[in-house]
C-alpha cells in the first residue's frame, strides 16, 4: 500500500498560513473539512487521496468561512496535485498499455487545471504540467507550463533544475537548450540525469570530448543505469577509443542482458577490431530480440558480405527492401551486393529501379555501367558512364571507366581513342598521377591511337606505382604495348548476345584482358 508520509507537514503549513481551520461552525461545510483534514493525515492510497478531493469539494460547496474556505481550496489543490503526481509516476517510471495511458493523461491533466485554477503559483502543478502536454505533443502549452516552473522554483533548487532539463528538451534553439542543461547542473551538479541529457546534448551536436565527460560523470552517480553505459559507449566508439567503448557496452549488457540496441553496437566494436564471428553471434543475438531491426539486418549483411557470404547477406538487405521499397540508398546496397553475388542482371534491375525515382543518381548510373560490362553490354555501359558525367563531370572513377571502354572495347565503332586520352588525363589531374589504373586506362587510350613510345611511358609508371597484386596485371598491358599491339578487354557471355564483333587482328583472351574498374 502506498504511503503517502510528507503531506500531513504539508497540510499542518497550509493551516498555518490560512490561520485556524477548525474555526467556528458558522458553515454546514466544516465537518466535511475537518474530516477531509483527517483523512489527508492518514492516508495511505490513492483511494484516500479520491476522498479528500471529494470531501473538499463537498465542504466549499456546502459553505465555509472566509478563512476555511482558503484552507480548503489549498487542500484540495495540493491533494489534486499528488493525485496528478502518483499518476505522473506510474506514466513515466512504468510501462503502461496504451489505451490505459492515455486516460491517466487526461485524468492528471483534468486534476491539474483544476489546481491551477485554485493556485497558479504551484510550480510542481506547473511542472507537470509540462510534462504531460509535452508526452501529448502539445510543445506551446508545454513551454509555457515549464517556463511557469522555472520561475515559481527560485526557492527550490532541485525542482527548478528538473524543470529546466523538461525544458530544455523542448528547445528548438541548440543554444537555449544547452543554456537550459547548464543552469540546471549549476544547479544540481550531482544531478546524473541531468550529466546525461547535457552528454546526450553534446553527443547529436558531435562534441566527443565533452559528451564522455557528462556521461562519465553521469555513470559515476548512478552506476546501474544501462542507458548511460550505453550512450557512453557510443561517444567512445566515435572518439575510436575502440577498447573503452567496448568495456561500457559490456557493461550495458551485463545491466540489461536483452538490449538488441548494445548488442549491436558491441557487435560493430567486434567487427572494427577483426573479430567477424563474435560480432555475428552477438548481432543473430540481437535479431532474435528484435527481428526485423533495421540496424541489426544492415549490420549482419555487412558482416556477411564481407566474409563473401552474399547470398544470406541480400536476404537480410531484402527483409528491408520490402519494407522501404524505394530507399535509395538500401537499393545501392543491394545492387552492389547483387554485382559482387555475380548477379550483375539483378543488379541492372536494380540499378533501373533507383534509377526511376532518382534519374540524377551518379552511383546508380556508374554502378549500373559496371554491371552492364559484366553482361557484356559494353554499348549500354557506355551510355550510363555519359549520363554519370552530365551529373558529375569531375568523378575520377567514372572518368577513369569510361576512358577505359573506350580504349579496349573489342568493338570496332564503341572505340574512341583520343577521347579516351582527354578523360584519363583528366582522371589523372584529379588524382593527381598518383592512382596505377589511372594511369594503365591513359596508356591504354594512346596505344589506340597508335602512340604506342607514350603509352608504354605510362605503362611503366603505372607497373611502379601499381600494388603488388596489380603488377602481373599491368606488366601484362606493358608487354602488349612493347609488341606494338593495343589491349583489347574480354567481353563476357550475354544472354542476348553480343552482335558487333572484336577485331581480329587485336585478340582477346582470358589471360592477356581485363575488366578495370577501378575506384
Amino acid at each position: 500500500m502506498l504511503r503517502l508520509r510528507f503531506w500531513p507537514l504539508l497540510c499542518l503549513a497550509a493551516a498555518l498560513a490560512c490561520g485556524t481551520a477548525r474555526g467556528a461552525d458558522t458553515n454546514g461545510g466544516q465537518d466535511l473539512l475537518d474530516k477531509a483534514t483527517d483523512t489527508k493525515l492518514a492516508a495511505e492510497s490513492v483511494a484516500d487521496l479520491n476522498e479528500v478531493v471529494k470531501l473538499c469539494e463537498e465542504a466549499i460547496k456546502a459553505g465555509l468561512d472566509e478563512g476555511n474556505s482558503k484552507f480548503a481550496n489549498g487542500l484540495l489543490a495540493s491533494t489534486l496535485t499528488q493525485r496528478a503526481q502518483l499518476m505522473c509516476i506510474e506514466l513515466f517510471e512504468r510501462p503502461v498499455p496504451p489505451a490505459r495511458a492515455r486516460r491517466m493523461v487526461q485524468l492528471a491533466l483534468a486534476d491539474l487545471e483544476k489546481t491551477l485554477k485554485l493556485d497558479s503559483e504551484q510550480a510542481e502543478a506547473q511542472f507537470l504540467s509540462g510534462r504531460l502536454y509535452s508526452s501529448v505533443g502539445e510543445p506551446k502549452k508545454a513551454m509555457t507550463a515549464l517556463d511557469e516552473a522555472v520561475r515559481l522554483s527560485d526557492d527550490d533548487p532541485p525542482g527548478k533544475a528538473k524543470a529546466l532539463v523538461v525544458r530544455a528538451s523542448l528547445q528548438e534553439d541548440e543554444a537555449r537548450r544547452l543554456a537550459d542543461c547548464d543552469e540546471a547542473i549549476k544547479l544540481e551538479p550531482r544531478d546524473p540525469g541531468a550529466l546525461r541529457f547535457r552528454g546526450m546534448l553534446h553527443l547529436n551536436a558531435n562534441n566527443l570530448d565533452k559528451a564522455e565527460a557528462d556521461l562519465s560523470a553521469a555513470v559515476a552517480l548512478e552506476p546501474k543505469d544501462p542507458d548511460t553505459y550505453e550512450a557512453l559507449g557510443v561517444a567512445q566508439a566515435l572518439e575510436k577509443k575502440y577498447d573503452e567503448a567496448m568495456e561500457s557496452f559490456n557493461k550495458t549488457i551485463e545491466l540489461e542482458p536483452d538490449s538488441p540496441a548494445a548488442l549491436v553496437h558491441r557487435a560493430r566494436i567486434r567487427a572494427i577490431k577483426g573479430d567477424a564471428p563474435a560480432a555475428l553471434r552477438d548481432v543473430d543475438q540481437a535479431l532474435k530480440l528484435q527481428p526485423g531491426a533495421v540496424q541489426g539486418l544492415q549490420l549482419r549483411a555487412g558482416l556477411l558480405a564481407g566474409i563473401g557470404k552474399y547470398e544470406p547477406a541480400l536476404a537480410d538487405l531484402n527483409i528491408l527492401r520490402r519494407a522501404a521499397p524505394a530507399d535509395p540508398e538500401l537499393l545501392v546496397q543491394i545492387a552492389a551486393l547483387e554485382q559482387a553475388a555475380k548477379q550483375p542482371d539483378k543488379a541492372v534491375a536494380t540499378y533501373g529501379q533507383l534509377l526511376l525515382a532518382e534519374p540524377q543518381s551518379t552511383a546508380a548510373h556508374r554502378g549500373r555501367a559496371d554491371a552492364y560490362l559484366s553482361l557484356g553490354k559494353q554499348a549500354e555501359a557506355i551510355a550510363d558512364y555519359e549520363a554519370a558525367l552530365k551529373i558529375e563531370p569531375n568523378n575520377s572513377g567514372v572518368l577513369n571507366n569510361l576512358a577505359w571502354v573506350l580504349a579496349t572495347s573489342p568493338t570496332r565503332h564503341l572505340r574512341d581513342g583520343k577521347r579516351a586520352i582527354e578523360l584519363a588525363k583528366q582522371a589523372c589531374e584529379l588524382t593527381e598521377y598518383k592512382q596505377a589504373h589511372i594511369l594503365s586506362t591513359l596508356a591504354a587510350g594512346y596505344a589506340e591511337t597508335g602512340d604506342f613510345d607514350t603509352a608504354i611511358t605510362w605503362s611503366k609508371k603505372a607497373v611502379e606505382l601499381g600494388a603488388e597484386q596489380l603488377k602481373a596485371q599491368l606488366n601484362k598491358e606493358l608487354q602488349s604495348y612493347q609488341a606494338q599491339t593495343p589491349w583489347r578487354e574480354a567481353i563476357p557471355p550475354s544472354d542476348e548476345g553480343q552482335t558487333a564483333q572484336p577485331e581480329k587482328t587485336a585478340p582477346a583472351s582470358d589471360d592477356t584482358a581485363r575488366t578495370k574498374r577501378g575506384s
